[in-house]
């Protein structure tokens, strides 16, 4: 039997999930709710289910919630859900602070249900290709850089952009973080636009990220550093470039080009089969508080350097 599912949230993201959700045979989608009622009434007819003015309407009627509202919105909605029975899956960041974050987790354990956080890198075909190759990482740079779009504009950049990297990062890098450095410029709006971080891990792997949601061009990018290894993963492309350094100095270059994969879809998927298989989801709650505590670390060391 289809599971019932309710996306809350009628803006970009919630848009596409709405597609997505709507065209899987494993899903009865029940609707769609926004406190904008011109926007939820555009997906409902599009999609040719009801909407909801306040998303408590549908809590009855679902078995599993989607939730792509603004993030000081998270907590609120998800614990509801949770609390209801329900599973949920929460777009990135997981909430605005680490203590909503753990009291969800904590509820969707005592419940037994599935919470997945919408890392969609994790879920990047190269990003995938790329993991049977990286062994013991030494140094990673992150970039990531698009134009202004007007979205996401109550979040700064690190927790827009940059939270993608961190969790790739982390799911890469099993270490405590040691040391993190920063620095960050607002542009457009009073929040931060561009961010640079330097994070270095117990072990000495070392993780440079940038990004940049101010930029003029569009890049998603990854490289890894291991020990007689090179790893470039165009996130963007779908690409990898393994380069590795063979016992005579001659360097071996082999690039793979990923198929084509929707990774909007396939999270969706992963979160409806974790459900349905009673199994822990790939980017689980406590990956999502992972990312958000180094990123928490990342804007106090900016904050405290502008306050020096």
């Amino acid at each position: 039997m289809p599971l019932k599912l309710v996306v809350i949230g009628a803006g970009h993201m919630g848009g596409i999930h709405m597609g997505k959700l709507a065209s899987s045979e494993e899903v009865d989608l029940i609707g769609v709710a926004d406190t904008d009622s011109d926007r939820a009434g555009a997906l409902s007819r599009k999609y040719h289910v009801p909407s909801f003015g306040d998303y408590t309407e549908a809590i009855d009627r679902t078995d599993g919630v989607v939730i792509a509202t603004p993030t000081e919105t998270h907590f609120a909605i998800a614990r509801d859900f949770l609390s209801s029975g329900a599973h949920v899956f929460i777009e990135k960041p997981i909430t605005s602070s680490q203590e909503e974050a753990r009291e969800l987790i904590d509820l969707a354990h005592r419940k037994g249900l599935v919470l997945q956080i919408g890392h969609l890198e994790r879920f990047n075909p190269a990003f995938r290709s790329a993991i049977p190759f990286v062994k013991n990482p030494i140094f990673i740079e992150a970039c990531r850089a698009s134009g202004f779009t007007g979205r996401s504009v109550d979040i700064d950049v690190v927790l827009d952009l940059m939270i993608h990297d961190l969790d790739l990062i982390l799911s890469l890098v099993d270490e405590n973080v040691k040391e993190v450095r920063a620095q960050g410029v607002p542009f457009v709006m009073d929040k931060l636009d561009m961010v640079s971080a330097r994070i270095e891990f117990e072990n000495g792997c070392v993780a440079n990220l940038t990004a940049n949601r101010i930029a003029v061009g569009k890049e998603r990018t990854v490289t890894i550093f291991g020990e007689n290894q090179c790893l470039y993963i165009d996130l963007l492309n779908s690409k990898l470039t393994a380069m590795v350094k063979k016992d005579g100095g001659d360097i071996e270059t082999t690039d793979y080009v990923s198929d084509s994969a929707d990774a909007v879809k396939h999270e969706l998927n992963a979160f409806v089969q974790s459900i349905q298989n009673r199994t822990a989801p790939v980017v689980k709650g406590e990956d999502g508080l992972k990312a958000l505590a180094l990123a928490d670390q990342i804007r106090k060391h900016i904050a405290e350097r502008k306050s020096r």
